[in-house]
């Protein structure tokens, strides 16, 4: 039994030693792109590519020691690498990164497609993408209807397929034990109020002439950060009154932050933005509702961010999440 245990040994170390050697090392400008990535946590298609572009300026000027030139260290075994390539173009850099990520770590870049998020302030800065038409420009930052083109967004993601990970929504967050259980409070909530939110919604449509645009990816189901801090009386268990109210609207901070959740419009903006469609007298202009403030607690909606349906996409399919509403995810490859 004894040579058995180390022959298996020997071939656990030969299989990481041949997985090591076939592990292409990142350049310096690519590993500057990971860092800025792992930071962000998220970055839209837009953000990414202008951080592509100036990483690329950034090492414009970087001498390439094919001419024979070194860095300074004679002995360095990256004397012949061209630390500025990020590849051919954006796409093809992700592969690259994903390409050493994946054996090393089972990690990757991966991309969803999502209706870009609800800007409160009700400025444009999250559809500079979107086409020039008249309804375009009359949504600001209300949330985008199935019309609206779709953001890409990118991140780190886990694909390990742990089954603990999938199944409790244990995701690779900062967040504690507490705050992973009132995560999934939050998560089984938002779809829940999603999946009654469709229901009324079709019940609605049925024999009436009138369409209300819904997007056609993700989650509808959308809380008030109240609500949100309140579900921390429903957690049970040893989390059952862990939490404070302070300690809650940090962790919701996190979430946010992370990419988890995002900025939802509350449910009254999207009907209000619809009636206003359909009214052609253009001689007396409704007067928009004034938005709540992003600093009232009644006033912050949130919803399901992207990095969930990323990471935890079982999760949220095992709490009722509709199939047919996943964003499709992106794979890069060199």
């Amino acid at each position: 039994y004894g040579n058995g245990s180390s022959d298996m040994s020997v071939q656990a170390i030969q299989q990481i030693n041949t997985m090591t050697e076939t592990i292409r090392p990142l350049t310096n400008s690519q590993k500057l792109f990971l860092q800025r990535l792992l930071v962000a946590h998220v970055l839209t298609d837009e953000k990414a590519k202008d951080l592509y572009q100036s990483i690329q300026e950034k090492f414009a000027n970087v001498v390439n020691n094919d001419d024979g030139e070194t860095s300074g260290d004679e002995d360095d075994d990256d004397d012949d690498v061209d630390h500025g390539y990020m590849g051919n173009n954006f796409e093809h850099c992700l592969g690259i990164i994903n390409a050493s990520l994946m054996p090393a770590f089972n990690l990757e870049i991966g991309t969803v497609s999502l209706p870009a998020a609800y800007s409160p302030d009700g400025d444009k800065q999250t559809t500079t993408r979107k086409s020039s038409s008249q309804d375009d420009e009359e949504d600001g930052g209300r949330k985008p209807s199935s019309s609206s083109p779709l953001v890409k967004y990118h991140a780190i993601v886990n694909r390990s397929n742990d089954d603990v990970a999938q199944n409790y929504a244990a995701a690779r967050t900062s967040l504690g034990p507490h705050e992973l259980a009132f995560f999934r409070k939050v998560l089984e909530k938002l779809v829940e109020c999603g999946n009654e939110f469709l229901a009324e919604h079709e019940q609605q449509q049925q024999g009436s002439r009138k369409r209300n645009r819904l997007p056609v990816v993700g989650c509808i189901g959308v809380l008030n950060k109240m609500n949100l801090i309140n579900l921390r009386t429903e957690l049970e268990g040893h989390h059952d009154g862990k939490l404070s109210i302070a300690q809650t609207e940090m962790a919701l901070e996190i979430m946010e932050s992370e990419g988890w959740l995002v900025p939802a419009a509350p449910p009254g903006d999207d009907d209000d933005n619809n009636d206003s469609d359909d009214d052609d007298d253009d001689e007396q202009p409704k007067k928009r509702k004034r938005k709540p403030s992003r600093k009232s607690l009644k006033g912050a909606y949130f919803s399901i961010g992207p990095r969930t349906f990323m990471e935890l996409g079982e999760f949220l399919q095992n709490c009722g999440f509709p199939e047919e509403r996943m964003p499709q995810s992106i794979l890069h490859r060199s």
